[in-house]
């Protein structure tokens, strides 16, 4: 990106950001309110109501799960706020000659943002309660977290796309990360699986990200580095993939807006 397209970015990210919490009686306090909201409901009941136990040692259940959940839900959240983003700024598209794809990448950026505070919320709260991961793991989350967000970005851009053509596509999206929420490990620990379906599920290329980011804050578990690696590629090829589409598709958009 241009460093001359990089305040239109800002403004963007703000009127995104604005646009979220304009008339909330809260505003920005919901960033750290609805996690830990969130984080209370799954500690009462999956330790009180359903009492459950990970396969990873002496990690609590809502612990387990918290790890896995809020990562999870920086990515489908990315995804399913971008896939709209050309759609719902179609008049700026036709005036503003600006490349379309900024505004997806507002939307992509505003959501990490948001659930990243949140995820950054719950956190702090788990290492009050003991979370003491080694710098290794730190890092693996990290690369994790990372690899989740160019994942999401790169997917975004081509639903996006896809969406000014298929009008239907949303509502697809939103189907197929609801789906995947159960085929990626977040309500359990692939090790525990049966091993055929636990290698078939390997090949989720968010299933790698998921493990690295638990294991290495939790510390129980192996480090999937070499997985990880694997994610990270595909994800870059993604990303790759959807800037060609671009360039190929992207000069019809304000002809199907």
């Amino acid at each position: 990106m241009s460093l001359r397209l990089q305040p239109v970015l800002r403004e963007l990210l703000a009127r995104e950001w604005r646009e979220r919490y304009q008339g909330s009686v809260l505003g920005s306090a919901w960033l750290g309110l609805l996690p830990l909201a969130q984080l209370a409901v799954l500690a009462f009941v999956f330790g009180t109501l359903l009492p459950a136990r990970a396969a990873s040692g002496s990690l609590s259940y809502p612990a387990f799960l918290a790890l896995g959940l809020f990562p999870w839900m920086l990515f489908a959240n990315a995804v399913n706020r971008g896939v709209t983003a050309y759609l719902d700024n179609a008049g700026l598209i036709a005036r503003v000659p600006l490349p379309a794809s900024l505004y997806v990448h507002a939307r992509v950026l505003a959501s990490v943002l948001v659930d990243g505070t949140g995820l950054l919320v719950v956190l702090l709260v788990l290492a009050f309660f003991g979370l003491r991961p080694s710098i290794e793991g730190v890092l693996a989350a990290s690369l994790a977290l990372a690899v989740l967000g160019v994942m999401a970005l790169a997917l975004a851009r081509v639903v996006a796309l896809l969406q000014v053509f298929v009008r239907d596509m949303a509502a697809l999206v939103g189907q197929l990360t609801g789906l995947g929420f159960f085929l990626s490990p977040v309500l359990y620990e692939r090790a525990q699986l049966q091993g055929q379906v636990a290698n078939v599920l390997a090949w989720n290329p968010v299933v790698a990200p998921l493990e690295a980011f638990r294991h290495g804050l939790s510390g129980e578990g192996g480090l999937p580095w070499a997985a990880l690696w694997i994610s990270a590629g595909v994800a870059l090829v993604l990303l790759a993939l959807s800037v060609g589409l671009q360039r190929r598709a992207g000069r019809h958009i304000e002809d199907f807006l």
